[in-house]
């Protein structure tokens, strides 16, 4: 209520009392008023400021996140690609003392350090070359005494000197095949007999074996696209169409079935598979499907490399391609796996997942890259997984049961032990960035799947091997941009299975696509009666060591 602050004459009548007393409680009133809208527009005012001060604190946050992604794009485009970081922070890092943690410095250059020793000139013979010697004579106005000119006497031996030469043939083979006739009359020999013409690989073609293998090898090995290869062979001096290479491609697709459905049979064989999936576009419209996007998926076995192209990238695609087949499957996080796990286990099928540490470590390495200020933190759990992986190579180095393999399995397991505790404490905390608990969180998980390795050393830590070995469809996608048909997918997919499973034995491709286009040439342009021999694994020692790759450490 208002008072006035002013002296008031007394009131004279009771009329004149009422009328200030009903004057006074309309000043009341209307202050009262006043006080509400006043109150209503202070709490509108208040509302505002928490929302913008929300939307503040939202937009800083999608400022750092932005942020993270422009690092992590620009350490994609002009970074190093290797993750390996310094080891200087590791102790403070498993003490639980991330925040001490000290990047290296004084980083060592690349390539041999100024002052050390050299490893001298290594010799090379190059044994498996082609040798081809040229004489070379003075000439005749060089061969005698340049006073006397009596002529000099040949001397014995040569001074040899030698140099590797590059030289491509590209020649035409004209087959003459003899005739004869019968030179007496008995009638059963009727006409001209002619001599056999070699088997070709594909009947009425014009191109031999190995030149269907170099080309094999040339898109699906070394990743050129087919145009760029016929350029290179019309500097040769022989002119093509792609389609005519496109048409002998389908061709042979009909020869590499076979072999590519034998190892996907021997990988349902392994008891550890490293699974992953990639991206590959086949220029096809497909029902139900928008775009031009597939996927190449990779299986990975001990003996086998199998490529699955598929259009979806669902658990139905595992399903379909893994069946009832049990055994450890090396995967990352990827939500497909976990949904085929739990599909398995409603049917019985046994199926362990082993998640890999490589994908949780890149986790922090890509925080440390794009939040400056939890740099550190992220580099004492880096130092803290890469201890994991030294401890683990130690055990698995050492013989199994022997008292280093127990010696390092049990330190291996304190530190996994240690590094747990380390997540639940920071977990707890209230304070955590989102960032920070988003990847703890998944870390926590994943944590059975991350420690399957330790009770079962037989699985790696990490799922690189696949990841290496996508590497010919990465390159593949960008030269020569998929498939533009569905056929031509799936050869991919039976070419690269092929090729990488033969590597993955130890095993030249090159030489054993000869031998094997030259067996199905010999039977009429069609696959040999059995293919089992073809098989790395049915393949004999003579065979083995005939194609061995000589950089193979198998």
């Amino acid at each position: 209520m208002i008072v006035p602050t002013a002296e008031v004459e007394s009131p004279k009548t009771l009329n004149e009392l009422h009328w200030r007393v009903g004057h006074y409680q309309g000043l009341h009133a209307r202050a009262v008023e006043r006080e509400g809208v006043l109150k209503s527009q202070l709490e509108a005012l208040n509302e505002l400021l928490e929302r913008q001060q929300a939307q503040i604190t939202d937009q800083a946050q999608q400022i750092e996140n932005l942020k993270a992604d422009n690092a992590w794009l620009k350490q994609q485009l002009f970074g190093q690609k290797s993750e390996q970081t310094s080891t200087d922070c590791q102790d403070n890092a498993l003490a639980g003392n991330a925040g001490t943690a000290t990047p290296k410095e004084g980083k060592k250059k690349r390539g041999q350090q100024p002052g050390s020793q050299g490893h001298g000139r290594q010799s090379r013979t190059h044994p498996n070359l082609e040798v081809k010697e040229i004489e070379h004579e003075l000439p005749e106005d060089k061969r005698a005494c340049p006073r006397c000119k009596l002529p000099f006497v040949s001397f014995p031996g040569t001074a040899d000197c030698e140099e590797l030469h590059w030289e491509v043939h590209i020649i035409r083979r004209v087959h003459k095949c003899k005739r004869y006739k019968p030179a007496c009359a008995c009638g059963v020999v009727p006409g001209i007999v002619t001599a056999p013409a070699p088997p070709k690989l594909i009947p009425k073609g014009k191109f031999s074996c190995e030149f269907w293998a170099r080309m094999l090898l040339e898109k699906f090995l070394l990743q050129r696209p087919i145009q760029r290869v016929l350029l290179a062979l019309t500097m040769e001096g022989l002119d093509l169409s792609s389609g005519t290479i496109a048409g002998g491609f389908q061709r042979l697709d009909v020869l590499l079935e076979p072999i590519y459905a034998g190892i996907v049979a021997r990988s349902h064989q392994a008891q550890l598979r490293k699974m992953d999936e990639t991206r590959w576009l086949v220029f096809v419209p497909k029902e139900g499907k928008e775009g031009y996007r597939w996927w190449m998926w990779i299986d990975v076995t001990a003996e086998t490399v199998v490529y699955i192209l598929d259009p979806w990238r669902s658990a139905a695609v595992l399903r379909k391609y893994l069946g009832p087949w049990e055994g450890f499957l090396l995967v990352d996080c990827y939500s497909a796996y976990k949904a085929h796990q739990a599909w398995a286990a409603r049917l019985g099928i046994k199926i362990l997942i082993a998640f890999c540490w490589a994908h949780r470590r890149r986790d922090f390495v890509e925080i440390g890259d794009g939040y400056p200020r939890l740099r550190l933190w992220a580099e004492g759990w880096v130092a803290r997984i890469n201890e994991l992986f030294h401890i683990n190579n130690q055990r698995v180095a050492a013989a199994a049961r022997s008292p280093s393999f127990q010696e390092h399995d049990q330190k291996l397991r304190q530190a996994l032990a240690a590094m747990e505790n380390i997540r639940d404490q920071e977990l707890a905390d209230p304070h955590l960035h989102p960032v920070q608990k988003q990847v703890l969180a998944c870390l926590r998980r994943h944590w059975e799947g991350l420690l399957r390795f330790v009770d079962h050393p037989v699985i790696p830590m990490d799922n690189n091997e696949s990841e290496r070995l996508q590497r010919p469809e990465a390159l593949g996608r960008k030269n020569y941009y998929g498939s533009g048909s569905l056929w031509s997918g799936q050869f991919s997919a039976h070419a690269f299975t092929i090729i990488q499973t033969l590597r993955q034995n130890g095993l030249d491709p090159q030489r054993w696509f000869f031998a094997y286009f030259k067996a199905c040439a010999e039977n009429g342009g069609q696959v040999p009666q059995s293919i089992d021999p073809w098989l790395p694994w049915n393949l004999s020692q003579e065979q083995k060591a005939a194609w061995r790759l000589p950089w193979h450490p198998k």
